[in-house]
C-alpha cells in the first residue's frame, strides 16, 4: 500500500504542476492572442474611421465648393446665412476676394480681427487653384481650427478664395465621434501632420501635441504605447489620404487585463478543483481497496507462518468477491494437503503405525492437558519383539520387516489404529485415555497372545503403567512403564504392570 500512497503524492505534484504549467501557457497564450486581437480591432476601426472622416471632410468640401462655384450665394448675404443651415458641420464660412481681402462672412464663428488674409497657408493654397486642408492653428480669437479652403474660379481664372472654417472644440466634429464606443474606457484621437490633436474626447487635450505622434509610422498600424496619463494603451493607428492626419484608437491595458485576469485565474481556479477533485477521488479509490488489500496480505502472511484462515467474504466489495472466493478455496486445499503431509510426516512409512515424531508431540499435548486438568486418566503398554536380533541374522531383514508389520496389525486391530506409535527398531508404544486398569491388562495380554501365535516363533515382552495411579508425570509414566518392561524381558513373552 505505500507504493499508492506514493503514486497518490506523485500523482497530486504532477496534478499540481500540470495546474501551475497549464496557468502559465494558457496566461502567455491568451495575453499574446487578446494583444493581437485587440491591437487588431483597433486598427481596423482607426482605418474605419478615417475613411468616414476622410467622407465628411469632403462632403464639407463639396458644400464649400458649391459656395465657391454659386456667385449668387456668394454675393448674398441671406442666402449664405440661409446655406449655414444646410451645411452644419462648418462653424463659418468666410468670402476673400483675389488679394484675400475679406468680403463677407457668415456663421457662428467670431470676427477674425484682420481684414486680409493672403499671408495665411490655406489663402496661399486655394489661390494656386488647389483645394486645402489645413492643420491646426490658431485664429485671432484663440479658437483652434481646422481650415477648408477652395477657389473660386470665374471666366476662368482664379477671382477668389472661399474658406470654410470647422471649431475644434466646437460641436461639428464631436458630433461625429463622442458616440463611438470601444469597450468600457476606449476613445478616438484624430492628429493633424504636425501632431496636433484636432479632436479628443477630453476637450482639453484638443490643440495640444500628442505625446504618441512620434511611433506612428506607415498607412497603418498597432502599438501597445503609454499615452499622455502615462498608463499602457492599445493603439490603433491609420493615416488619412491626402492629409497626412493620424486617427489614432485606443483602448486602456486596464480595463482588458482586468478582464482578462478574471478569465485566467477563474480557469486556473478551475484547474485546481478539478485537480483536488482528482486527488480525492484518488486517495478514496486507495482507501476502499487498500484496506481489503492489506486485510488479503496480513491472511497471506498468516497462511506464510502456517496459518490456515478463511476470510469472511461479507467484509469485501463485490469487486473482491472471485478473489476471496479463490483465497478460501486455496485455504480449503491447502488445509488438507498440510494436514496430509502432517499426518504422512507422522508415520512410520514400514509398519504404518505413527512414529517417533507423533509420539512426543502427542506427549506434548498431554502434558498440556494435564496443566489444564483436563486429563482424565491414561495407559501406556510399552512392547519390545523377542529374538528379533536372532530372527533377521537367520531369516534375513525381509522377515523381520514381516515380523514387524504383523505387529503394528495386531495392536491397531486390537487397541485402535491411533494408539499405536514405533519407537524404533522393534521398539512400539500403545498409549489410550480414559482407561482402566482392567481393559489396559487385557489388552496387553490379548497383544501378547496374538504375537505368541503369528510372529513366526517371535513373541513380546509387553510392560505397563497407568496415569493417575502411578504417577502424575507424563515423563515419569513412560519411565514406568519402561521398566516394568524391563522386567519382562528377562523372563520374555511377558506383560509387567509397573508397582511402586
Amino acid at each position: 500500500m505505500k507504493f499508492l500512497y506514493k503514486l497518490i503524492l506523485v500523482l497530486g505534484i504532477l496534478i499540481a504542476l500540470s495546474c501551475f504549467v497549464q496557468f502559465v501557457v494558457f496566461n502567455k497564450f491568451f495575453i499574446s492572442n487578446t494583444n493581437s486581437l485587440l491591437l487588431s480591432t483597433n486598427e481596423k476601426a482607426s482605418k474605419d474611421v478615417s475613411m468616414q472622416l476622410m467622407e465628411n471632410f469632403n462632403k464639407i468640401q463639396n458644400l464649400v465648393k458649391t459656395v465657391a462655384e454659386n456667385e449668387e450665394i456668394r454675393e448674398n448675404q441671406e442666402l449664405l446665412n440661409k446655406f449655414n443651415e444646410i451645411i452644419p458641420e462648418v462653424d463659418a464660412v468666410t468670402i476673400l476676394n483675389s488679394k484675400g481681402d475679406i468680403l463677407r462672412m457668415y456663421g457662428n464663428i467670431h470676427s477674425p480681427g484682420v481684414s486680409n488674409l493672403a499671408y495665411r497657408d490655406y489663402f496661399r493654397e486655394a489661390i494656386h487653384g488647389n483645394t486645402y486642408i489645413s492643420n491646426v492653428f490658431k485664429i485671432a480669437s484663440g479658437t483652434k481650427v481646422v481650415v477648408i479652403s477652395v477657389p473660386i474660379v470665374k471666366d476662368g481664372s482664379i477671382d477668389g478664395v472661399v474658406v470654410g472654417i470647422v471649431k475644434l472644440q466646437g460641436t461639428s466634429l464631436a458630433s461625429m465621434f463622442d458616440n463611438k464606443e470601444f469597450g468600457r474606457s476606449g476613445y478616438i484621437s484624430i492628429l493633424d501632420s504636425h501632431g496636433y490633436v484636432v479632436y479628443h474626447p477630453n476637450k482639453e487635450r484638443i490643440g495640444k501635441k500628442s505625446i504618441i505622434f512620434d511611433k506612428l509610422q506607415g498607412k497603418s498600424g498597432s502599438k501597445i504605447m503609454k499615452d499622455y496619463s502615462g498608463e499602457e494603451q492599445f493603439v490603433g493607428f491609420s493615416k488619412i489620404p491626402n492629409l497626412n492626419w493620424y486617427v489614432t484608437v485606443i483602448t486602456p491595458t486596464a480595463d482588458i487585463m482586468t478582464s482578462r485576469n478574471i478569465v485566467v485565474y477563474e480557469t486556473f481556479l478551475g484547474s485546481v478543483i478539478v485537480g483536488i477533485l482528482i486527488i480525492l477521488l484518488g486517495i478514496y479509490t486507495i482507501k476502499r481497496y487498500s484496506k481489503p488489500l492489506d486485510n488479503l496480505i496480513f491472511s497471506f502472511n498468516a497462511l506464510k507462518a502456517g496459518k490456515y484462515k478463511k476470510i469472511d467474504s461479507h467484509n469485501y466489495g463485490e469487486e473482491f468477491q472471485e478473489m476471496v472466493i479463490v483465497y478460501n478455496s486455496t485455504i480449503e486445499r491447502l488445509e488438507k494437503e498440510y494436514n496430509d503431509l502432517e499426518e504422512a510426516a507422522d508415520i512410520d512409512s514400514l509398519t504404518g503405525a505413527y512414529n517417533r515424531r507423533a509420539f512426543n508431540n502427542f506427549l506434548s499435548t498431554l502434558n498440556e492437558e494435564i496443566s489444564n486438568c483436563s486429563l482424565g486418566s491414561v495407559g501406556v503398554l510399552l512392547l519390545d519383539i523377542d529374538h528379533f536380533k536372532e530372527l533377521n541374522d537367520t531369516s534375513g531383514h525381509l522377515a523381520g520387516d514381516n515380523v514387524l508389520k504383523k505387529l503394528a496389525e495386531i495392536m491397531k486391530s486390537t487397541a485402535g489404529d491411533r494408539s499405536v506409535f514405533r519407537f524404533g527398531g522393534d521398539e512400539f508404544a500403545v498409549v489410550i485415555r480414559n482407561i482402566s486398569d482392567e481393559r489396559l491388562l487385557s489388552i496387553a495380554e490379548a497383544i501378547r497372545l496374538k504375537c505368541e501365535e503369528t510372529l513366526n516363533g517371535c513373541t513380546v515382552s509387553i510392560g505397563a503403567a497407568k496415569f493417575p495411579k502411578d504417577t502424575y508425570s507424563i515423563d515419569k509414566l513412560i519411565d514406568f512403564a519402561d521398566k516394568a518392561l524391563y522386567i519382562s524381558k528377562k523372563s520374555r513373552n511377558k506383560v509387567t504392570i509397573f508397582v511402586k
